[in-house]
């Protein structure tokens, strides 16, 4: 009996976790807050067979709420949790520049006066790495939305819609204990996206596709609860088109790469 009481505690304490780095309070300060702020940016959209493009500057708006908070028992290797809700809405003048054909209300020169809606939900846990950094794995889901609206004699309105489900990882790097600077890179499958022109009855649905994003944010502290931030963003995501109806429109592969900066004010709780 006593051998297997030893066995036993040693079994444990084999198996206990060991001492982890404490996260960082700045890191925590930074990821702990509700930020709202504007941005601006270029949109590029490029469909083939047949051609049809849509570029120009956007301009928006971006908000959120975000929580980083240790885990229990500090101390162990037991991860911080990481949620993270944010919303982002841009719009523009886009200069039209198509191809006249089979896509669902084709037209050649002209311009689109399209808006943009974004809202993700992020889901990870985060683990301090020492000299203050931190690397927070997520997983993620979300919702995004494209609403055209073409002018001239041939405009029409469309309005494409999907939803996002994936996953990224941040990386926290408190450069000083009021600045802390964010690198995110994150990937999602495009599902259930569709395209809807209803001036031409046309209703679409795409198959499966991907999209990317990666940032670069910066996040400094001006008071204890009050923090500006500023970032730089990439964002690339085709939609897999579709095949034709019965009156020979369809929606073709297309493309879109959104860049966009963004600054604003955060209150940390």
């Amino acid at each position: 009996m006593r051998r297997f009481f030893w066995g036993f505690t040693a079994a444990l304490m084999m198996a206990a976790p060991f001492p982890a780095r404490a996260a960082s309070p700045d890191i925590q300060a930074a990821e702990t807050s509700v930020r709202l702020g504007v941005s601006t940016g270029y949109g590029d959209d490029q469909a083939t067979s047949p051609q049809d493009a849509q570029t120009g500057a956007l301009v928006g708006v971006t908000a959120g709420v975000s929580s980083l908070r240790q885990g229990a028992w500090p101390g162990f290797l037991l991860p911080d949790l990481y949620a993270d809700a944010g919303y982002d809405f841009s719009a523009g003048f886009l200069n039209d520049r198509g191809t006249p054909g089979a896509r669902a209300g084709a037209q050649g020169q002209g311009q689109d006066n399209a808006y943009y809606n974004t809202a993700i939900v992020r889901l990870g846990a985060g683990a301090p790495i020492g000299g203050g950094r931190e690397v927070i794995p997520y997983i993620a889901g979300g919702y995004q939305n494209w609403y055209r609206n073409l002018t001239g004699p041939s405009g029409y309105g469309a309005f494409y819609k999907s939803e996002l489900i994936g996953g990224g990882v941040k990386m926290d790097v408190a450069g000083t204990p009021v600045l802390v600077v964010q690198a995110t890179a994150e990937a999602f499958a495009v599902i259930g996206g569709s395209a809807s022109v209803p001036s031409q009855n046309f209703n679409a649905n795409f198959g499966a596709s991907a999209e990317e994003r990666v940032s670069l944010d910066a996040d400094y502290r001006l008071t204890p609860t009050w923090h500006a931030f500023a970032g730089l963003g990439l964002t690339h995501y085709d939609y897999a088109g579709s095949k034709a109806d019965a009156a020979g429109l369809f929606e073709p592969l297309s493309a879109t790469l959104q860049v966009n900066s963004m600054f604003g004010i955060a209150y940390g709780f």
